[in-house]
């Protein structure tokens, strides 16, 4: 029997229902999880940005990329595969509370881990009739991680390997928690963990320059392969994805479970 070919337009249509598929389990677990934020129509209930804080030793909480993971975070939820919610920008709370008070609450909530009732209240009476959710980011770990592997290719007649691979890969791993809450009832709607994940890698010819002789032994072996290293030496690992990138795959994560459904 001949393999089955598929069409161009079969493949899209595959594709579409696998998306479509994982957007209704997205859309069943954020019923079961945050059942206000699943029901909310956030084209009208919108969500306003509170900011982002880290907890993070090695990214750091400094006051401007607090203010440009906000933006970040903002930017991501509005975008046009979620919809195009219409996102409150994080600049209109900064303006109201004044620069210093924002990033006292900032401070209040990196050191709770949470929004107490006072500040809710507050954010209440300043987002009342323009935002029903207020959203917070806590950067809780960022991990660098390197790993490498071999290939051979490996003539098929004489059985010798005729070329090495060896693939370097450096991975960024950044973990964070996004809470949403209510406004209309002041309480915790959504309490959320996501992974962000990104990776370089880059390819390293481990070919050997000198061939091995089937009858050398074990000291001239020894000293070839030495020869080949220095003639061929190992690469450094790439350098880790910056943290943008990590966090930007982070929140598309949880701005897939924010898509607004089609309307019936």
């Amino acid at each position: 029997m001949g393999r089955a070919v598929h069409s161009p337009l079969r493949i899209m249509a595959m594709i579409a229902a696998l998306a479509l598929a994982q957007g209704c389990q997205e859309r069943e677990q954020l019923a079961k999880e945050a059942p206000a934020l699943a029901k909310a129509d956030l084209r009208k209930e919108r969500i306003a940005i509170a900011g982002v804080v880290s907890d993070a030793p090695t990214v750091g909480d400094s006051t401007a990329s607090r203010e440009s993971w906000a933006v970040l975070i903002g930017d991501h939820f509005g975008r046009e595969r979620f919809g195009k919610l219409p996102i409150v920008a994080v600049g209109e709370l900064r303006t109201v509370l004044g620069r210093e008070d924002y990033h006292l609450m900032l401070d209040r909530y990196r050191e709770l881990g949470s929004c107490d009732d006072a500040v809710l209240a507050e954010l209440h009476s300043i987002f009342e009739g323009k935002a029903r959710f207020v959203v917070f980011g806590n950067i809780l770990e960022d991990r660098i991680e390197k790993s490498e592997s071999e290939s051979e290719i490996v003539d098929d007649k004489t059985k010798k390997v005729t070329s090495r691979t060896k693939t370097m890969k450096t991975t960024r791993v950044t973990t964070v928690r996004i809470r949403f809450y209510d406004l209309s009832d002041q309480q915790l709607a959504w309490d959320h963990l996501w992974v962000g994940e990104s990776f370089n890698s880059k390819d390293h010819d481990m070919t050997d320059f000198i061939e091995h002789n089937s009858k050398e032994g074990f000291l001239a072996g020894l000293l070839t392969s030495i020869a080949n290293s220095a003639i061929k030496p190992d690469p450094k690992h790439p350098a880790a994805p910056a943290l943008e990138e990590c966090l930007s795959n982070a929140f598309d994560n949880v701005g897939a479970y924010l898509k607004p459904g089609k309307k019936k």
